[in-house]
């Protein structure tokens, strides 16, 4: 579960990148642009999916 929630992370924060950039307009019908807040919420998935990832290896008591 470790490795599938950093995967996650990665293909997160690039899509947010590319969001951001405006190359992917895949969520959105305005059609061309810069979506900051796909790309903030991508983001933030991405770290949530980190977090996700960090309690994975915490030792169970």
């Amino acid at each position: 579960m470790k490795i599938l929630a950093i995967v996650l992370a990665v293909v997160l924060f690039v899509l947010g990148l590319l969001y951001g950039l405006g190359i992917v307009n895949v969520l959105t019908s305005a059609g061309h642009g810069h979506h900051i807040k796909h790309l903030i919420l991508l983001w933030v998935l991405a770290v949530l999916a980190l977090i996700w990832a960090r309690f994975q290896s915490a030792p169970s008591h």
